[in-house]
C-alpha cells in the first residue's frame, strides 16, 4: 500500500520514497480528512449523487472550490489549475511565485 506525503511523494510498502508526479508546490495534491458519523456520510453521498458528482467534488463545490477530475490530470487541466492557484494565492495576499518554478519546465517533466 502506498501513502502520499506532501510534495507528491508516495511511500511504498518497501519504505522507499517514489515520485508520483513532479508538480510545483502550488499544484501539489493534499488530502483533507474529517470525521462524520454513518448518517452524515449517507447524507453527503445522497447529496452528491443528486448533484451528479462525486462526494469529493460535492465537498469541494460546497467550499467554493472548483471540481477536479479523479486520476492524473492532463497538462491542460494543470495549466488551468495553475491560473486558479495564482489567483487564490494573490487573493490571500501571498506571492504565487514562491509556489511555482520560475519557468514552466515542470510541464515537460510531467508529460
Amino acid at each position: 500500500m502506498e501513502t502520499t506525503k506532501p510534495g507528491n511523494v508516495a511511500v511504498g510498502g518497501d519504505g522507499w520514497d517514489h515520485m508520483v508526479m513532479p508538480l510545483p508546490m502550488g499544484l501539489a495534491r493534499e488530502t483533507i480528512r474529517f470525521q462524520v458519523n454513518h448518517a452524515d456520510r449517507r447524507l453527503l453521498e445522497a447529496k452528491a449523487r443528486e448533484a451528479g458528482i462525486s462526494v469529493a467534488n460535492y465537498l469541494r463545490a460546497s467550499a467554493g472550490l472548483p471540481e477536479r477530475a479523479a486520476g492524473r490530470p492532463t497538462v491542460e487541466q494543470l495549466e488551468a489549475e495553475q491560473d486558479q492557484a495564482w489567483e487564490i494565492l494573490r487573493g490571500l495576499g501571498l506571492d504565487p511565485a514562491g509556489y511555482f518554478p520560475a519557468d514552466d519546465s515542470w510541464i515537460d517533466d510531467y508529460r
